[in-house]
């Protein structure tokens, strides 16, 4: 029997409708996970005009070979809890079946009826990726940067933050909160939370006032705080390495606490009188993290905050773009940009804390903090679609941010090196993935099979350099946990 058949006026996929044999779950034979090919046919229905997926009939054929009732049972609660785990907005779907066969021994199709989403886009989550997906005619396709920007334009829905739970508001959930609020010379009220529309009139928390609740353990709040003994993460070494998950101010606080554990802060004696000096301004410090908070786009699971402390700055890391910015590469003028909030009931939530100001992001703040330190000490930001990063210069580092693209930046081994270039090669390859012949040319000799041999060869064996296979020639790259960057 055919689909056809079975329900007449089925045809070929479309738009609205594809087959599946079977669906399964876990990794095949070659390491493809095997949940994530329905998974993204459910997603692209929902980011498109809704369809459905019809389980028991071969996609090719239009055959119904139908699932036993253990089977279609096990089908039936794989869907639920994969939809569950891996899509982001909920979705609205339904799971209908239509028997086959005889009473005794009925068969079934199974038909997951899956609506349009107010809630724009749909994402799926697999193994810390992020896949936007929609529904072009029989076909699944990962969406251009175009087709999400419309998606967005396109949501009913209200921001991750913005929507009602079914879990009643009660004060004794978030005695942290009201705390907070009163060491900074603040006071929370239910009634105020209502005006921000935190609490609904019905007495329901959203989503974003959740993030707040003294037992939170959504990992949406994760920072991840780790601090690097040279310039870059390059390299298996890290001095000290953090992780926060919980309510959003104890976040905020141990984020901020970490920072300043963990920078040169201290006195030095002038002439006539002993000062204080810090790497890192404490107002900066706190604007740069609350803004990661606020600004984070909260639909992206699977990501983190980051905060990452090098030798001469900081960077802290919020996923999401910065609403209202489209691109930004090391903009020094920070104080000009005022982003649109993503999440106004977290910033709401944060402003009557005390740690955001009503009016502009903050980063005026930050600009001022830095102000008069001379532009090797200008604070900047760089942000494209997906993410955006805050990196603070360490006022206690002479030297001001050091560039990361200089050719031959000045490096050094803790060893005895052989060769008289040794040095000269491991500081050309230190930021940059060289060829033999481009560091022969670089050091002035002949790419010769001896210089590859007893030169990179050595080199490799002794655990300097890091030969990389690539198409065309292989690279060789210093190795950052023996050839550190000279302060």
């Amino acid at each position: 029997m055919n689909i056809e058949e079975l329900l007449p006026g089925l045809g070929l996929e479309d738009k609205y409708i594809e087959y599946k044999g079977i669906i399964e779950e876990g990794k095949s034979a070659n390491g493809k996970v095997l949940e994530v090919g329905w998974l993204k046919t459910l997603v692209a229905f929902a980011n498109t005009e809704g369809g459905r997926l019809i389980i028991g009939v071969e996609d090719k054929t239009h055959k119904v070979v139908a699932l036993d009732k253990k089977t279609a049972d096990r089908v039936i609660l794989l869907i639920h809890r994969k939809v569950r785990e891996k899509i982001d907005p909920v979705i609205d779907y339904e799971i209908d079946n239509i028997p086959i066969g005889d009473k005794d021994k009925f068969r079934y199709v199974l038909i997951v009826q899956v609506k349009r989403s107010k809630s724009l886009p749909v994402t799926l989550h697999e193994e810390g990726l992020l896949g936007i997906y929609v529904r072009n005619y029989g076909r699944t396709d990962l969406a251009t940067s175009e087709q999400i920007k419309d998606l967005v334009l396109m949501s009913d829905n209200a921001p991750f933050d913005a929507a009602e739970t079914e879990e009643t508001f009660d004060t004794d959930d978030y005695t942290n909160l009201f705390n907070v609020a009163k060491e900074r010379k603040s006071r929370i009220s239910e009634k105020e939370l209502k005006s921000k529309r935190a609490v609904s009139a019905e007495g329901k928390a959203t989503r974003g006032l959740l993030l707040f609740k003294n037992d939170c353990d959504d990992q949406r709040t994760k920072v991840v705080a780790t601090v690097w003994p040279g310039i870059t993460k390059g390299g298996t070494i890290v001095s000290s390495t953090e992780e926060y998950v919980g309510d959003i101010l104890t976040v905020i606080q141990k984020s901020i606490e970490f920072i300043k554990n963990h920078s040169n802060n201290g006195f030095k004696k002038e002439a006539t009188k002993t000062v204080e000096y810090r790497a890192y301004p404490e107002r900066a410090v706190t604007e740069g993290v609350v803004n990661a908070v606020g600004h984070r786009n909260y639909y992206m699971q699977g990501t983190q905050i980051e905060i990452n402390i090098f030798i001469d700055r900081m960077e802290i890391t919020s996923p999401g773009s910065l609403l209202g910015v489209r691109e930004l590469i090391k903009e020094k003028d920070i104080a000009s940009i005022i982003p649109r909030r993503r999440n106004e009931i977290i910033c709401d939530i944060l402003e009557m804390c005390k740690y955001m100001e009503k009016k502009g992001s903050g980063f005026d703040n930050i600009e001022a903090d830095y102000a008069g330190r001379g532009d090797e000490y200008a604070p900047y930001i760089t942000a494209d679609s997906t993410y955006f990063t805050l990196t603070l210069p360490d006022l206690t580092y002479s030297k001001g941010v050091l560039t990361q693209e200089e050719d031959y930046p000045e490096v050094y081994v803790e060893q005895l090196l052989e060769g008289k270039n040794d040095l000269k090669v491991l500081s050309f390859c230190f930021n940059t993935p060289r060829t033999a012949r481009e560091i022969a040319d670089a050091i002035g000799v002949t790419p010769s099979t001896y210089f590859r041999s007893n030169v990179l060869g050595r080199l490799s064996e002794q655990g300097f350099l890091i030969e990389k296979a690539a198409s065309g020639a292989n690279r060789y790259v210093s190795n950052p946990d023996k050839v550190k960057i000279k302060v």
